[in-house]
Parts: structure tokens; sequence; C-alpha cells
């Protein structure tokens, strides 16, 4: 390691194993340094911190100090410090403005170029936050979808915020302690057309993990400074809170003779019902049944019966409420009895036009199901809108229709196939009786058993070889 020459802005060095006081850990270096992952020389290299770089010293172990570096833990050995007299604390008044975009009216078309005959690539609801680069004459430069775009600067008001803080220069505490509490009475929802960014510190440098859809529900567990900490796929992540909607939990509606008691929201509730899962309107078998939902699917449940009518889950689809039997329900691993063996996964290539409505799709995974939706704008889609998105996104112009209308309209999609064909990667499949009679569900082969499709509550993944799926095949396209 390139010797280099740190200055402490700290009273003195401490002795080995001691704890350096949090008012007084900044380390500014004198030359680029190296910091490591443990205090050994052996220990990969985080990143090389330019000269001039001010780091925080947490406590000192042996001749190491632990740093912290994006909220994580770092090691820097003490060879390189020095002393220095710790600067004189001063209190300083400061005004900070800042201008947030907010469009004033619903339906704002969003163009390729600043003027009305250019092509419409988007449009933005009413009081969604907008992301402006620049003004060009009467139109607003503007990110939208990572991509440069346009709207009138008529449908779009310019909100102007003055602070005035007095504040003394920044004291620097463990990350232990950085993360402060949350609202827990709150839900925390994606405000943010385009989506939004988690990202793997809470840097807008930092690296993207993923794209979060519009509308999603998250899991918050903190807030370090102008970013949330959630937890998605099993990692921390950090998103910024200005496209963040805080609202008051949802509480779902009472119903007559029935009590509900909350349940654990941090759990996954997935469908152990080889033949299909009804919903129904009320919880007893002798109620209407409102759909069925496939072996496997995950539901969102809101609460659990109790008393006389006990037994149940309230679940919610769209914006209703709806009950299944507590006893098909699981929060494991979806046991199938009897057991199944999945056919061989056989993938090949599909044509060019829906190896790229496939990857469109995919980049929507776990976005919700929403009724008469064919546009991620609305926060999701539903299964037709889904194809008329994925395959016009494609490059594949096509109308928007319903199930039915895809199936026994060969201008569509081309002629109909039997459900006896092989199914290969790209083929889009029809499902039909699933929650009426006729075509009603429709999807793409990711290979010759799985398809994706956007199913309640969310877009997915399933397999054609469980039983629900095989009974209700009715057959596929191929483009």
């Amino acid at each position: 390691m390139k010797k280099t020459l740190l200055a402490l802005t700290t009273l003195a060095l401490v002795s080995s194993a001691t704890a350096v006081e949090a008012a007084s850990t900044k380390l500014t270096l004198t030359e680029n340094v190296n910091i490591r992952t443990a205090a050994t020389t052996s220990a990969p290299i985080i990143t090389t911190l330019k000269k001039g770089t001010t780091v925080t010293a947490v406590k000192k172990s042996g001749s190491w100090y632990e740093i912290r570096y994006q909220s994580k833990k770092a090691f820097i050995t003490s060879s390189y410090v020095k002393a220095a007299t710790a600067a004189k604390t001063t209190t300083t008044a400061k005004t900070t403005t800042t201008t947030t975009y907010i469009t004033n009216t619903a339906g704002v078309n969003v163009r390729e170029k600043a003027n009305t005959a250019s092509k419409k690539v988007g449009q933005l609801t009413k009081n969604a936050a907008v992301s402006v680069k620049k003004k060009t004459g009467s139109w607003y430069q503007i990110v939208y979808k990572k991509k440069t775009a346009y709207v009138h600067a008529s449908l779009i008001t310019a909100k102007k915020s003055t602070v005035k803080t007095t504040s003394k220069p920044p004291v620097t505490t463990p990350v232990a302690t950085a993360v402060k509490a949350v609202d827990a009475t709150k839900q925390y929802t994606v405000n943010a057309s385009g989506g939004l960014n988690a990202r793997l510190a809470a840097s807008a440098s930092a690296q993207i993990y993923k794209t979060i859809p519009n509308k999603t529900l998250l899991t918050v567990t903190g807030t370090v400074d102008a970013w949330y900490q959630i937890k998605l796929d099993g990692k921390v992540l950090y998103v910024a809170t200005s496209y963040v909607a805080a609202t008051a939990k949802e509480t779902p509606p009472a119903t007559n003779g029935v009590s509900i008691i909350p349940v654990d929201q941090a759990k996954t509730y997935t469908v152990n019902a080889p033949s299909g899962l009804n919903v129904r309107t009320a919880p007893t078998t002798s109620s209407q049944v409102f759909t069925q939902v496939a072996h496997g699917s995950t539901v969102q449940v809101m609460g659990e019966t109790t008393g006389s009518t006990a037994g149940w889950y309230q679940i919610k689809i769209g914006t209703g409420y709806y009950y299944v039997a507590k006893s098909y329900i699981t929060t494991g691993t979806v046991a199938t009895t009897p057991p199944v063996t999945p056919p061989p996964v056989l993938t090949v290539p599909a044509s060019g036009v829906m190896e790229r409505a496939i990857s469109i799709g995919q980049q929507y995974l776990g976005t919700p199901y929403v009724w008469g939706s064919s546009s991620p704008i609305n926060g999701g889609f539903d299964c037709s809108g889904f194809i008329n998105y994925t395959l016009n996104t494609a490059g594949y112009k096509v109308g928007r229709t319903n199930v039915n209308g895809y199936w026994n309209n060969d201008l569509y999609l081309g002629q109909k196939l039997s459900k006896l064909r092989q199914p290969v990667r790209g083929d889009i499949i029809f499902f039909e009786n699933t929650y009426a009679a006729g075509p009603t569900h429709i999807g793409i082969m990711l290979n010759n058993d799985q398809f994706i499709h956007a199913n309640t509550p969310s877009l997915g993944i399933s397999r054609l070889s469980e039983k629900y799926w095989t009974q209700k095949l009715l057959g596929f396209k191929a483009l």
C-alpha cells in the first residue's frame, strides 16, 4: 500500500482499543489512500479515496482506525495519521432555497422534442413530481424514464421554498445510530411516474440495484438523511424520500357480522391448492365465488377472521376485499400433494420482437395487478394490458382489446394454435374459464413450461405444468 499522511482533527491520538469521541472524529486525507474491509494490509481494498477527502473515525483497534464509508465499516492504519488541533466550532446562519416542479393538471403529454408536433413518449398524472433539467423557450427539458424529454411549461408549477437554519459543523455518529426510526402508523408508497431507483447506499452516486415501479408499497426500515432505508429481495437498499408518499396505513373495511384481527404483514402468504383456490365475497363456502387464484400464487392478506367466522383470511384484490380459506394458505414453501416432477425446461431463443417483449416484461416483475391498465404509468397492468404494452414497446404495433378479442380476432396476434402444441419461448398462451366463461387470461411463454403474466396480486411467473393452469389451457398464438 502506498504510504499516505492523514490529518486527524481530534485532541490527540488515542491508545489501542479505545473509543474515539463522536465530536472529534474527522480524518482529512493529505494524499490518495486505500481503505480496506478489515484491519490488515491483506484485506481487500474497498476503494481509493482522493487527497482532501474527509472520513470519520469510530474507534481505534491496535494500529488501525475503524471508519465509515457509505454507511459500512472500513479500516485504515494509524501509521498514516497525524494529530492536529481541533477546529473551533462556530454557529452559522444559512438560507437554502429549493425548487420543485409539479404537474398542475391531468394527462400531461411528454414529448421527444420541444414542440406539439413531436412524438408523444408518455403521459403524466396531476401532481406528479418532474425532474427538470432546464427551460427552453416555453418548454421544460425533463428526465423521463432515464431519457431526455419535454413538457410544456404551462402544465408545470414551480414551487420554491426557503429554509433558514442555524447550524454548527456536523457531528458524525456511528452508522448504528445514524438510521432513524420511521412512523410505524404510516405506509410508504413509490410516488414517481417513471419509477424509483433503489440504490445500494444512501447516495445519488451509489449503484442502482433496481428501479421500483410507481405506486409500489415499500417495506421501510428507517431513514438516513434524505433517504429511506428499505428491505427488498432480502437486501437493505435506499430510496430518495422525495419520491415516496407516506400515508396512514389502510384499515380494511368492516364487514357485518365478521370480526377481523391483524396478521403479520411482513410475511408472504402463498396459495397451496393444486387445483386452484376460490376467492369468495364473504367468509363462508356458500358465498359467491369472485375469482380463483392459482396454486403457488401470493395473495395480499389484510387480516384473519375470528369468532363464528374463524378460519378465513381477508385479502385485497385491486380495491376490493374478499376471503380465502386459511387452510389453503401457507407462509412457507408450498408443498405440492401429491409430488409432481415438472417437465424439463427447454429454452430456445424467440423471435426478435418476442425476445424484446420478454425483456421488457421482466423489468416489471412484482408490479401490482391493475384492472383495465395497459401502462405502468397507472401503477401496473391487467393480463391483456401487459401483452399490449410489451408488444408495442418491443416494436410490434397491436391494438388494445381484451383476451377474448386477442384470441378470436386473427388480425391481432395471428392464427390460433392448438393447446396440444409443444410451447416454445415467445409463444403467447391463452387460458379460459378462469374468472368467467370463455377466453379470460393471457401470458408469454419463457420456455416450454414457465410463462410470465399479469395475475393478481402482481406480475409474476407461473408453470403450465401446475394442475390449475393445465386445466384452463385454451391454446397459443405465435408471431
